[in-house]
């Protein structure tokens, strides 16, 4: 079959590059053929800040185009409720950035900081939905570099639970960090694929002594116990958090503040 140059550009084609009409014949299967969709939305020349753009199968975007791509700042909201507000590259989101999950009618923080290639990388601040949080670099999508994750313990800060603070390699521990337990242990040393693994230090709060010694798959393999003494003593935990303030009987204490205004009045 021939198709005339008009019938090829209907059926679109990026790949066709042409700076004069001609009527000249091509071969059917020459032609790349896309959706009639996407070669609207492409003639849109979408530039710059634009109106909400919503698509066939769900979601919209609102923000800033460069040649017909989400490129600067903007907001895009997900066929299942989830959205992203921040920066984008090349319809990518690309810089600082922040993703919001819907959760029961609701939204929640998930991920907030650096993004490249679509993909968390950099500095940014990741929240389950039990509330733990890790903080720290990322590469690929993956916790990797310097960052700190909690296990349990109080939303948002993990007060009260299990804390790590040290190195990551793709998702898991590895490298050099300290692991501080609600119970006050605490272990410091090196880690291989989220286990204890080489030389370390385990600080035992209830006995008061510390193991020194080598590890192997969170298995101790050879090494020595001693007291622990005061100039030994790690952190509990690294860099700890204070306690939130809070109200425990607010009626009680406004059944003081109106006496207290009482006397002041009869005072006077």
């Amino acid at each position: 079959p021939r198709a005339t140059l008009t019938e090829k550009y209907l059926h679109g084609s990026d790949t066709c590059k042409m700076s004069e009409y001609s009527e000249e014949y091509y071969d059917y299967e020459d032609l790349p053929i896309e959706p009639l969709w996407r070669t609207a939305d492409r003639l849109a020349d979408k530039e710059g800040e634009a109106s909400t753009v919503f698509w066939v199968g769900g979601g919209r975007y609102k923000g800033e185009w460069h040649l017909n791509k989400k490129h600067g700042k903007g907001t895009q909201f997900y066929k299942n409720g989830d959205k992203y507000e921040g920066g984008w590259a090349e319809d990518k989101r690309c810089g600082h950035g922040t993703f919001w999950k819907y959760d029961n009618g609701k939204y929640r923080v998930q991920y907030n900081g650096q993004w490249r290639n679509d993909k968390r990388e950099g500095f940014g601040t990741h929240f389950n939905q039990k509330g733990e949080f890790y903080q720290g670099q990322w590469k690929n999508g993956k916790r990797h570099g310097k960052g700190r994750q909690t296990y349990g313990g109080r939303p948002p800060d993990g007060f009260g639970g299990d804390i790590y603070e040290g190195d990551w390699v793709s998702g898991l521990r590895e490298g050099k960090g300290t692991l501080s337990m609600a119970n006050g242990d605490v272990y410091q040393g090196k880690w291989k694929d989220n286990k204890k693994h080489g030389p370390g230090t385990y600080f035992y709060e209830k006995s008061q002594k510390r193991y020194d010694g080598v590890w192997n798959e969170d298995v101790p393999q050879c090494g020595s116990y001693a007291d622990i003494k005061p100039t030994d003593k790690p952190p509990w935990p690294p860099n700890p958090q204070l306690p939130v303030l809070e109200l425990l009987d607010g009626r009680d204490v406004e059944r003081k503040a109106v006496h207290a205004a009482v006397d002041q009045l009869g005072k006077t």
